[in-house]
């Protein structure tokens, strides 16, 4: 009977903090201040809430995660390692696969609790510390030695939130040097990807500048019209759902250029010697907009690009129905396990004018993302044990889908990939023992992690991305890349880069972008649906006067939202940059 009542006792604390943390957060909208709605301050206390953590009770853990492409309950093999682990259900929301834009964070904000697990950018980190949506997990760290281990990052980020405590965790953290390329193994972060077979095809040649890869896409569409199973191929197939402040195709085709992003409007080359708005006259996003309103022209851009989601442009890519991506990961490159039956190639094919940039590792997280717990979790501690978890080097080779006995074996002390592994097939079933189901599914759904894969993993002594491992690059010769390796005299799209001097890398540095005010919060929204709705009408423009009338007007829209000042507020934050990145360029960090 004591320890009912002990129990009882313990559930009314939780149950009083929980309601005291809402009435800090009230309406949970940050004031123009940046402090919280009611002029109060949540999360002083470095004390952990009185909790019962015992495994016995199943925990249905709300994850608010910005960087997933998954909703729901996370299933399959990967669901059922954390519910034996931890005892945890995981329910991931994907503000990505909602499609409601901010609504979905401003909701959830507005209720008082964001989730159990928050994985957000960290400038927002701040604001919802501010709404006292976050907890203090400093008292738990003395037990997580895997996240002990990201010291660096941690303290870093909470300089940011300004606050005695640790309230949130950096994501793809690495020890590798700031200054080297932080690639997709071999391959670079984005550059110009190429249905490899259908241009070998076509005899190889050189594309000079982007007039260039428009002839050499339409002869391919030309040739040929349709895939295997008969459906329609184009040149390029575009999505908006993460399109932010621009059309992110158009913005992506800047890399290829030696321009990263910066701030908002604002995008620079590497070593920030050049700093350029995309929204001036003359502007290279300008140009991107056009070459896909040419292509759109031309016939061989995909007719739905401003109505479908990135898994509808993902499965063309994967059916072989698009000739250019940005990116390595969307589909199997020929210098990844790329199984000739089956896979679509895609390789890296140079553009003579183009110079690639290229983010470089950082001991500070990389992509401004962070993970955080919620202020109002029942279970902080078994939250903490979780993603303590998620950052040991076991949890890091199960993260990404490597499981001894079943994607790979030890071999002669080197990690090997077994058959099933190689195995391409999208149905493919998982073991029995680990819950059947499949594989693909049932793979780790969070998409963001917090230790970088191709750092060195202790279990295999390799690094835990397998396209690096010295067993993937002896056995990976196949047909396309022997072709592509005689072409290109190398065996590494990244290699040929460094060695034609087509590769900027923008350093990895101590800066993280701060927690702007309202005011420029809500300008900047605005000017984003109009940045965004013009540049989708240009590229289904009918003609070259009706594009540029529709950026004359888009420019002229601007001022009325706040646009000079929002620029004011973002060159400031470009300037910090710029001097953090030097510091690393000039060897003081």
């Amino acid at each position: 009977m004591k320890r009912k009542l002990q129990k009882l006792l313990s559930l009314l604390l939780v149950l009083l903090l929980a309601l005291s943390l809402a009435a800090c957060s009230s309406s949970g909208t940050p004031a123009a201040d940046g402090g919280a709605a009611d002029g109060g301050t949540a999360d002083d206390g470095a004390e952990a809430p009185a909790a019962d953590s015992s495994s016995e009770e199943l925990y249905k853990v709300e994850m608010f995660n910005t960087y997933a492409n998954y909703m729901g309950v996370q299933p399959g093999w990967y669901g059922k390692l954390i519910k034996d682990k931890f005892n945890i259900e995981l329910n991931i929301i994907a503000p990505n696969v909602a499609g409601t834009g901010d609504a979905l964070y401003q909701t959830r904000t507005a209720a008082g609790n964001l989730g159990d697990i928050i994985v957000q950018t960290q400038a927002r980190m701040v604001d919802c510390h501010k709404a006292g949506l976050l907890l203090d997990i400093s008292p738990y760290l003395e037990d997580a030695p895997n996240l002990q281990k990201l010291d660096a990052g941690i303290q870093n980020l909470a300089k940011l939130i300004g606050d005695e405590g640790i309230y949130a965790i950096p994501g793809r953290v690495s020890t590798s040097a700031a200054t080297e390329p932080a690639g997709r193994g071999v391959n670079p972060e984005a550059a110009s990807f190429l249905r490899w077979d259908w241009y070998y095809e076509a005899g190889a040649p050189e594309i000079q500048n982007m007039d260039s890869l428009l002839e050499i896409l339409a002869q391919i569409c030309e040739t040929h019209p349709t895939n295997e199973n008969g459906d329609k191929v184009y040149a390029f197939s575009l999505f908006k759902d993460w399109d932010g402040d621009s059309v992110r195709a158009a913005r992506e085709m800047m890399y290829l250029y030696g321009y990263g992003p910066a701030q908002g409007f604002y995008w620079m080359t590497a070593d920030g010697s050049e700093v350029v708005n995309i929204l001036d006259d003359g502007s290279m996003y300008y140009d991107m907009l056009k070459l896909y309103n040419t292509a759109y022209s031309m016939g061989i851009l995909d007719p739905d690009s401003s109505t479908q989601n990135y898994d509808m442009f993902a499965s063309k890519v994967k059916d072989g129905r698009v000739l250019f991506v940005w990116w390595p990961w969307v589909t199997s490159t020929i210098h990844d396990r790329f199984d000739m039956e089956t896979g679509m190639p895609m390789a890296y094919v140079p553009i003579a004018d183009s110079v690639v940039n290229n983010p470089g590792y950082s001991p500070y997280g990389m992509e401004g993302l962070a993970f955080a717990i919620g202020s109002g979790a029942k279970y902080p501690d078994r939250l903490v044990e979780f993603l303590d978890w998620y950052a040991s080097p076991e949890g890091v080779m199960y993260n990404n889908g490597q499981v001894e006995g079943v994607t790979y074996e030890m071999v002669d002390g080197r990690p090997v990939l077994t058959e099933f592994a190689l195995d391409t097939d999208p149905n493919k079933e998982a073991p029995e023992e680990m819950g059947g189901g499949s594989w693909s599914e049932g793979s780790c759904q969070i998409n963001y992690p917090l230790v970088h894969q191709d750092d060195v993993n202790s279990v295999i002594g390799e690094p835990t991305n397998s396209n690096l491992w010295a067993s993937t690059i002896e056995s990976n010769a196949n047909e396309y890349n022997t072709q592509w390796e005689e072409l290109y005299g190398t065996n590494s799209p990244l290699e040929y880069l460094k060695n034609n001097n087509m590769l900027t890398v923008a350093p990895g540095t101590d800066y993280t972008t701060p927690s702007e005010p309202s005011d420029i919060t809500t300008m900047r929204a605005q000017l984003r649906e109009i940045v965004t709705a013009a540049g989708w009408q240009m590229i289904y423009a009918a003609d070259e006067a009706e594009f540029d009338a529709i950026w004359t007007e888009m420019q002229a829209q601007l001022p009325d939202f706040g646009y000079e000042e929002v620029l004011a507020y973002d060159m400031e934050i470009v300037n910090d940059m710029i001097e953090a990145r030097q510091r690393v360029l000039g060897g003081a960090e």
